[in-house]
């Protein structure tokens, strides 16, 4: 085609289809042409092209090159924002169309644009990923077979791990007691009220002279301890004993003492007994206190639960509580009016104040251990001297090669002998009235 036959040609169109005719000529051409020949023939005549296509744009009246402009404008990306929002909606969004505006470079150096997909693609996919196709003489870390490969990984020689809360029970002054058989017997005096004797039966007169005596005697009780066993198990390959970089056995034996210690110590508080130790919680000389308001914690509950504390423990007894309770006793105030309105906070005065975790003088311990906010023994009052624990075998790690022999792997495998309950039988009620002490003391679900 001629420039005088184009002339005339793009006369006829609107100016948005410059452009458009344009291409549309060069693929004609492209096609018509043979293979060899055709880019050299398209490029020859995109310049003659581009050169009509100006003169005849100079040789517009002003309006029309103002439209021409503003059409020109439009084809522009307002901002960086603009070109990024399409970018990303042509790559990520399945079935969007390809914003005109693009172009795509494809691993044979080809230019085609976004707003049609050319012929030679199926779909706007398949156009991407010959976009992003990687020619020769490129090097890049993000592909390894283009050099990903050459650049070496670093790797810590360390493991981290999510750290095991710290026991509860053991470390705040339990009875503990070595045991050398089976079974081990334990006296007590059974003291369980104080409304006509103590000591389970002992008892004092006023006399006068010469009056005859009357004979008291204390009341005694038995607990028997009988150990538990804990247990536990795991394989490691030949080849990650060989190759590992951590210390493989240093590792397991840790976690072993960890995992033993953290299951024991929930036993210890919620063992309900039965093939393993009785748990605090689960004993008879527990006393329960009721709520004041449902799934709350008050300061009257506390005052409440204190009260029900034996004297003697009110210097060695701990408080024992889930973590999902600290908004509550952040929150605790004394009075009735709300936070806002005056009421008197008792663990911080402002938010910037680190809370000093005391209720009446005695610790507060956190632990996952205890029940949720709203269920019973989501805090608890614990004084572990009267907590019994029986140690007949300690912490046991033992190593064999042969078990897993014909896999090839190494058996580890731990035990310990155990025994634990409370050892009063019951609480302790006082000679005036009903009112009773006790050595723990828990929070109940309900309040009435």
């Amino acid at each position: 085609m001629k420039l005088s036959e184009l002339d005339e040609k793009i006369k006829t169109t609107t100016t948005a289809t410059l452009e458009e005719q344009k291409e549309a000529l060069i693929e004609s051409a492209k096609t018509a042409a043979r293979d060899v020949f055709k880019d050299e023939i398209a490029g020859q005549l995109r310049e003659q092209l581009d050169d009509g296509i100006a003169k005849i744009k100079a040789q517009m009246p002003a309006p029309t090159k103002e439209i021409i402009q503003a059409e020109e404008d439009a084809k522009k990306f307002k901002g960086g924002a603009e070109f990024l929002k399409s970018v990303f909606t042509a790559r990520y969004t399945r079935g969007a169309q390809v914003d005109s505006r693009l172009s795509f470079v494809t691993g044979k150096g080809e230019v085609k644009k976004g707003k049609q997909i050319p012929a030679d693609f199926k779909s706007k996919e398949e156009l991407l990923a010959a976009a992003e196709q990687k020619t020769t003489g490129h090097f890049e870390v993000g592909d390894d077979s283009l050099g990903g490969f050459l650049v070496p990984e670093e790797f810590r020689r360390e493991i981290y791990q999510i750290g095991l809360e710290n026991a509860v029970v053991r470390p705040n002054g339990p009875t503990v007691i070595p045991m050398t058989t089976d079974s081990i017997k334990i006296p007590f005096i059974d003291d369980s009220t104080h409304a006509s004797n103590v000591f389970g039966g002992c008892l004092s007169y006023w006399a006068g002279e010469a009056k005859q005596f009357t004979a008291s005697a204390a009341l005694f009780g038995q607990q028997e301890l009988t150990p538990h066993k804990l247990i536990g198990l795991t394989y490691a390959s030949d080849e990650i004993m060989a190759d590992s970089f951590v210390a493989l056995e240093a590792l397991i034996k840790t976690q072993f003492g960890r995992t033993s210690g953290y299951y024991e110590d929930d036993a210890f508080l919620n063992g309900s007994g039965a093939g393993r130790p009785l748990g605090i919680k689960n004993g008879g000389c527990v006393k329960s206190v009721k709520r004041n308001t449902v799934t709350q914690i008050e300061l009257e509950d506390l005052a409440e639960m204190q009260s029900y504390l034996l004297p003697g423990s009110w210097g060695s007894a701990v408080w024992v509580a889930n973590p999902s309770i600290i908004p509550h006793l952040i929150q605790l105030g004394s009075g009735n009016a709300a936070n806002a309105s005056g009421r008197n906070l008792v663990f911080i005065t402002t938010v910037q104040d680190k809370p000093v975790w005391q209720i009446f003088g005695r610790p507060v311990i956190f632990s996952e251990k205890m029940s949720q906010l709203g269920t019973a023994a989501d805090l608890a009052l614990y004084d572990m001297r009267y907590y019994i624990i029986g140690d007949r075998q300690p912490l046991t790690i033992d190593v064999s090669p042969h078990l897993k022999f014909d896999y090839g792997e190494i058996a580890w495998r731990y035990y310990l002998r155990v025994a634990g309950q409370p050892w009063p039988s019951s609480t302790l009620t006082l000679k005036a009235g009903t009112h009773v002490y006790a050595p723990f003391i828990t929070l109940a679900a309900d309040t009435s």
